[in-house]
């Protein structure tokens, strides 16, 4: 399936993703303007730890795809592409840019996933049974024409990320019933948007807050087979 998203023009000039998405969904372009900003830590020498702080699920960007028609395989494509392009100019400040280098990678998911780890001696972070693609529309190729609401039992995700941190934070931290139900959720349904909307390090972080215990949630342990396009950077890279 070809790329093609001829949107990012406005009277024949180009724009920005982030200006193409501002004009057309700005709850889409706020969620894409945090990707590019999130916090990146490549503690340790086990890249599966890294990936685990870096990695983020966009969920958002399918979400909207059910409702928002241009978002097809090339805006995708742009999207991650972008991303990627504000990491790589942050990497250069962060340690493993001397001496390391870094992997990017998009992998499927529920929904497609970033990440970015520094190159150990482990190599590959993941288990699991990867297929690896040459393109990264490869991946985003999977996504299109799927409905993402069809994922789940309840009715999509009808919470930003702030309300589901905020209605946390009021219950000090828990997750259980009280505060699912005050969010008009089962315990189960809403683990899994947490899990999907990759907040359970900001999830832990409020439950430390308070004092309690990390919450245990679903690992990246890919038992499954999975499709996955991998970046390798090189130490110092331009």
């Amino acid at each position: 399936m070809k790329a093609v998203f001829v949107g990012l023009k406005v009277a024949g000039v180009p724009v920005s993703v982030f200006d193409w998405t501002q004009k057309k969904c700005p709850e889409l372009a706020e969620f894409f303007e945090g990707c590019c900003n999130a916090s990146l830590k490549f503690e340790g020498d086990q890249p599966i730890r890294h990936s685990s702080h870096n990695h983020i699920h966009l969920w958002a960007l399918e979400w909207w795809a059910d409702y928002h028609p241009w978002i097809d395989l090339g805006y995708r494509v742009e999207f991650v592409e972008e991303i990627f392009k504000h990491w790589r100019g942050r990497l250069k400040g962060m340690a493993p840019y001397q001496n390391r280098g870094y992997r990017l990678y998009l992998y499927e998911d529920t929904a497609p996933t970033i990440s970015v780890v520094a190159e150990t001696d482990v190599g590959f972070p993941y288990p699991g049974h990867p297929t690896f693609v040459a393109a990264r529309s490869d991946i985003m190729a999977l996504y299109v024409n799927r409905n993402w609401q069809s994922n789940f039992e309840f009715d999509g995700f009808e919470f930003s990320e702030k309300a589901i941190l905020n209605q946390i934070d009021k219950a000090s931290g828990s997750i259980s019933k009280p505060t699912a139900n005050a969010l008009g959720l089962k315990v189960g349904a809403l683990r899994k948007l947490i899990e999907e909307m990759g907040l359970q390090s900001r999830i832990n972080q409020i439950r430390k807050k308070y004092k309690r215990r990390p919450a245990h949630f679903l690992e990246e342990d890919f038992l499954h087979e999975f499709q996955v396009h991998e970046q390798m950077i090189d130490p110092g890279f331009a």
